[in-house]
């Protein structure tokens, strides 16, 4: 008896530990995910088509974005509480709930108007879904549509962005312009309930 205990606390071992990680469910209450400096993310779903992303970075400085189906930049406040606090809007073409998710093999091509409260211009906005890709964080494991983002305004830039289709939310993955490139890999995320 003592045996089959034991066979079946094992058997049930995964399922608990696959019920920790974060669902869509847990979008609105708050999704963080950890990078190994330190830095942290948090997403939450604010309705009508639009989750916030907010990141912490390990100096105590922030950055607030709001993402269009949680995947589209539409407004950016960069480095909250800093002398070099800026605040950026990202107008699409269309209503936002119009707005489609990734779809992996698709691309999408928009012009955008980019304003900072000083200046407005239009902006060319080429996005490039990938296939779905399998990538872990800690114990959790999620389909990723990877896909890249490149804009008429910085045209030696390219953004790689990962969105999981499972939490309706994306983060940035790399960034690559002509004096280098970064990535910021996450390895742990978490539910905050």
């Amino acid at each position: 008896m003592r045996h089959l205990s034991i066979v079946l606390l094992a058997v049930a071992a995964p399922a608990v530990l696959h019920a920790e990680c974060p669902t869509g469910a847990d979008l609105a209450s708050g999704i963080a995910f950890t990078g190994l400096d330190g830095d942290r993310e948090v997403f939450t779903d604010l309705g009508d088509g639009i989750v916030s992303a907010s990141y912490l970075y390990p100096n105590g400085f922030r950055t607030e974005a709001l993402l269009a189906q949680g995947a589209f930049l539409i407004e950016l406040l960069d480095l909250v509480g800093s002398d070099g606090e800026t605040r950026t809007k990202y107008s699409f073409p269309l209503e936002i709930k119009e707005i489609q998710p990734p779809e992996p093999g698709e691309s999408w091509d928009v012009t955008v108007s980019v304003s900072d409260g000083d200046h407005n211009v239009f902006e060319r906005q080429i996005y490039s879904f990938g296939s779905i890709e399998q990538h872990s964080y800690g114990g959790c494991t999620y389909d990723v549509i990877p896909f890249t983002a490149e804009y008429s305004t910085l045209p030696e830039v390219v953004e790689t962005y990962h969105f999981l289709p499972a939490l309706g939310l994306s983060y940035l993955y790399s960034y690559v312009d002509p004096v280098g490139e970064a990535t910021y890999p996450y390895t742990k995320i978490e539910a905050l309930r």
